[in-house]
């Protein structure tokens, strides 16, 4: 007899319905899951905040720092330039700065309960007892530590401890307030309210493991390609908490940029205020030296010798005198670099003269300023730091000196300009041209003056209310609606799996079936 290979669709579809014993009982079960699950899950609302990045124009509203955009500001080193957005955001997901967003807002430490079979991540004035660590302890502390804690009748009624570094530890009927003592650290509890019958779970994180889990919780971004506007993203189902995170990244990016600039007004403070009694001596000596200039040669019109000085190139005269000025100021920093006293000192930081690496170089002293708070003089990272300090100082030091004869080349070329150009002055009489040479003098020296006295000011002006480096757009805010977990999609999921497990128990079953015949 022929065996009937023809697939019969009927009859299957028959056999199909006919398993509904199988398929019907997943399928309840399946929805029984994920109705649980959506029960027990807690819900995650999107927490958004946006920070506008400003840059040194839009940061600086007083006059003297509308100076660094014009004149001799710009030459040395005070023009204002645009944001970077990318570097910002590296700045603000930086470890340094979200670990001590972690450390302000405790984020090593995770207090959690049940609330109708859902778990609920408590704020820390909902936990009704304290957890007292040291910041040492959370500091070296090698694998995150789980607690599990029953509390009834204001008491611990039982206390589990479990890490990878030590084995599980077991206290009863503890009375608050009592220690915990582990490997790693001594973990103390106090009451801080009247304690209901709960269960309690309490984890403590080591900084790099907060560290990591923040990183990838946190999203951080351009709102647009081309915007300066960067919004801080966060799923969680602690709303509060959320808020409180957003806040304090948005309040350590600031901290940290104003700190920067401090920093470096203080960096460059003790070196202009050196310069800056220098050439008040010099400019007080050069003034007295024109008093009596003009007494001795009975010179009563100041301004008609003066006007003299325009009658050649004013833009040349511009030049020479902002190129004089800078080449002084580069002298000044090598005077400054060669005196042996300075061997490890941080470098004075001028536009032009290799910003970036100086700044790498004083990043590098003052890493050896800390490693010298903390080890002794013999410490091989320390000698270590020495050499590359002598190696980069000396690439610096030649690379200052190039710019020095580039500049001093710019400057011989325009004085030959200058001269063709004003050959006129010097068929005046000698007393008038020793006049002109002396108010020229005087002008290239208060341009210094006024120079300096504005690197002092912006010292103070880092301090000023307006000096932030980035606004807030938009104080965080969470959703309308949870974003996880979706009803529909869990429900989908559930349906999909019930469909899959039937078809792998009936094809399985289908398929023994047909052994037997």
């Amino acid at each position: 007899m022929t065996k009937d290979e023809n697939i019969h669709l009927g009859d299957l579809i028959k056999k199909m319905f006919g398993y509904w014993k199988i398929y019907v009982p997943i399928g309840i079960l399946c929805l029984i899951g994920a109705i649980i699950f959506l029960i027990v899950t807690p819900k995650e609302y999107a927490v958004t905040s946006r920070i506008q990045l400003l840059g040194e124009k839009q940061g600086m509203l007083s006059e003297m720092k509308m100076l660094k955009s014009s004149g001799l500001g710009g030459l040395l080193g005070g023009t204002s330039s645009g944001i970077n957005v990318e570097d910002e955001v590296m700045i603000m997901t930086s470890r340094n700065n979200l670990a001590t967003v972690i450390t302000e807002n405790d984020l090593q430490i995770e207090v959690s309960t049940r609330e109708k079979l859902r778990k609920k991540i408590l704020n820390l004035h909902e936990i009704p007892f304290g957890i007292n660590v040291t910041n040492q302890f959370l500091e070296d502390l090698p694998h995150p530590i789980e607690i599990s804690m029953k509390v009834e009748n204001g008491a611990v009624k039982k206390l589990t401890a479990e890490s990878k570094s030590f084995k599980k530890i077991t206290l009863k009927n503890q009375q608050f307030p009592f220690t915990l003592n582990t490997p790693d650290g001594n973990i103390m509890f106090t009451a801080v309210e009247t304690l209901s019958d709960k269960k309690y779970k309490i984890e403590l994180y080591p900084v790099q493991y907060a560290y990591e889990t923040l990183i990838k919780e946190v999203r951080i971004e351009p709102s647009e390609k081309i915007s300066d506007i960067v919004e801080i993203n966060t799923n969680s189902s602690n709303i509060q908490g959320a808020f409180r995170l957003l806040n304090s990244i948005m309040e350590r990016y600031n901290v940290y940029s104003k700190g920067v600039k401090i920093h470096d007004a203080n960096l460059n403070a003790q070196f202009v205020r050196e310069r800056l009694d220098t050439i008040t001596f010099e400019l007080a000596m050069l003034e007295h030296q024109i008093e009596n200039y003009k007494q001795k040669n009975k010179m009563p019109d100041l301004e008609a010798y003066g006007a003299v000085t325009y009658m050649g190139n004013k833009e040349t005269e511009r030049l020479i005198l902002e190129t004089e000025t800078r080449l002084r100021m580069i002298d000044y920093v090598i005077n400054y670099m060669n005196k042996p006293e300075n061997m490890y000192s941080a470098i004075p930081v001028i536009d032009g003269l290799g910003d970036k690496a100086i700044l790498s170089y004083n990043q590098l002293a003052l890493e050896r300023q800390r490693l010298l708070q903390t080890s002794e003089p013999g410490n091989p990272a320390l000698q270590l730091i020495e050499i590359q300090l002598r190696e980069q100082r000396k690439m610096l030091l030649e690379s200052i000196e190039s710019i020095r004869n580039n500049v001093q080349i710019s400057l011989d070329a325009l004085i030959t300009k200058d001269t063709k150009l004003s050959s006129q002055v010097d068929m005046l009489p000698t007393q008038e041209r020793e006049f002109i040479e002396m108010k020229r003098q005087q002008r290239m020296k208060e341009t210094m003056y006024l120079f300096l006295m504005q690197k002092l000011q912006e010292k103070e002006l880092v301090n000023s209310p307006d000096e932030i480096a980035g606004r807030v757009v938009d104080k965080p805010y969470a959703s309308y609606k949870h974003v996880f977990p979706k009803g529909t999609i869990i429900l989908i999921i559930a349906f999909l799996l019930a469909c899959m497990l039937s078809a792998i128990v009936i094809g399985i079953k289908m398929t023994f079936s047909n052994k037997k015949e």
